[in-house]
């Protein structure tokens, strides 16, 4: 058995210059292919972090960076 330690990074909130302790983790879908295969692999990504105060912000903000207009998990 191989024991690992990794420094932990804090998180932090990303409305304006907030940079409060982030209590929220934003998470959305990525799909990918690898090359030469058939299977599709889906993994979680993480694209932001929120402050209590901040949640709403920016969840708006992340919403209108990656899906813009349309509605998530739209095909539009």
């Amino acid at each position: 058995m191989t024991l690992e330690i990794n420094k932990m990074t804090p998180s932090l909130c990303k409305y304006n210059s907030c940079l409060a302790k982030a209590d929220y983790e934003f998470t959305d879908i990525r799909k990918n292919k690898p090359k030469g295969s058939l299977l599709e692999h889906t993994e979680t990504i993480v694209i932001g972090h929120a402050c209590s105060k901040h949640v709403e912000e920016v969840n708006k903000m992340l919403k209108e960076i990656y899906h813009g207009n349309k509605k998530p998990n739209s095909n539009k």
